[in-house]
């Protein structure tokens, strides 16, 4: 059996790929990788072309043998990386032959790494993705985050390895992070103490960031909206809860909430925040409609235009 044995799987590993579509009206979150373009560039530096699985790693601390020789690819947040004890860059396509280890250790920059094996992890597809969703228990290996002694399905090692593309990689804010926000369905309900407080004022990531979401410390916002009906929630909407600290939804976030939001962060915006580690400063700032538009066809375009062109 082609397979990867674990030994270490860290605190929060998890089989991810793109995610699921069209589930939200059933209660199962998207799922996916929390970075999904550092998926997308182990991806295509391995040759993958059908959305094969990763494993997604917070704040890596990872360690696994595989069964037959594969080419390993490590994208996200930067990582140290060993075969057997031997150290080697982090960047780029390395093989690993049958009965060696990988040892991946996290620096001190961002919080998502991902461990790209050729062919893919193959586990259990359900409901068209192999992304794992704990709190549902679907997807990956047995719908649960990784654990020591676990044993991976790998698919047939792929041949097809292309260059590195190290200008996919999302790298740490310098110092204050940007959230650019359009606004909701309640920004007007808000009250305008509420709203200069969050256009204003300056926010933290606290250590309360999972996968759900991020929750920020700062100026407290009082929404002023007494009662809420539940409603259906999105990616990057901002929660603010009875204590006044904003939440930012994001992929594993339960799919209707009832707590008012004013808005949402743009999606490029999201990403940058979930590699974001505690004490990362942030502000937000409006963004209209059409301009989020424009900075996502942006970076898609500029995606597609790097993978094309390093082909």
């Amino acid at each position: 059996m082609n397979c990867l044995q674990i030994h270490k799987a860290g605190i929060a590993s998890s089989v991810q790929d793109n995610g699921r579509v069209g589930t939200l009206n059933i209660g199962i979150p998207p799922s996916g990788a929390m970075d999904p373009t550092a998926l997308l560039s182990g991806q295509h530096q391995l040759g993958h072309h059908d959305n094969e699985a990763a494993i997604e790693m917070a704040y890596a601390d990872f360690a696994a043998t595989v069964s037959e020789a594969h080419h390993v690819v490590v994208t996200g947040a930067p990582v140290r990386l060993s075969i057997n004890q031997q150290h080697v860059t982090s960047e780029g396509a390395h093989r690993i032959e049958a009965g060696q280890t990988l040892e991946i250790k996290a620096t001190n920059e961002g919080v998502y790494s991902y461990l790209h094996l050729s062919g893919g992890v193959m586990t259990t597809p359900q409901l068209d993705s192999r992304s794992t969703s704990p709190r549902e228990g679907i997807g990956g290996l047995d719908g649960c985050f990784l654990k020591d002694g676990d044993i991976l399905p790998l698919s047939a090692p792929d041949r097809t390895v292309l260059a590195a593309d190290p200008q996919l990689s999302i790298r740490k804010p310098n110092t204050v992070l940007e959230l650019r926000v359009v606004a909701g369905f309640q920004f007007s309900d808000f009250t305008d103490e509420a709203i200069k407080g969050l256009l204003a004022e300056e926010f933290t990531v606290t250590a309360r960031a999972n996968r759900m979401g991020v929750a920020l410390n700062g100026a407290r916002l009082h929404s002023g909206i007494a009662s809420l009906y539940s409603e259906a929630t999105c990616y990057g909407a901002i929660q603010v809860p009875p204590d006044g600290n904003p939440i930012i939804l994001l992929n594993d976030r339960q799919t209707v909430g009832g707590y008012p939001k004013p808005g949402a962060v743009i999606r490029s915006d999201c990403l940058r925040l979930a590699q974001s580690r505690p004490g990362q400063r942030v502000r937000f700032a409006l963004c209209s409609p059409d301009e989020a538009d424009r900075i996502g066809w942006l970076e898609q375009h500029y995606l597609e235009t790097r993978l094309r062109d390093a082909r």
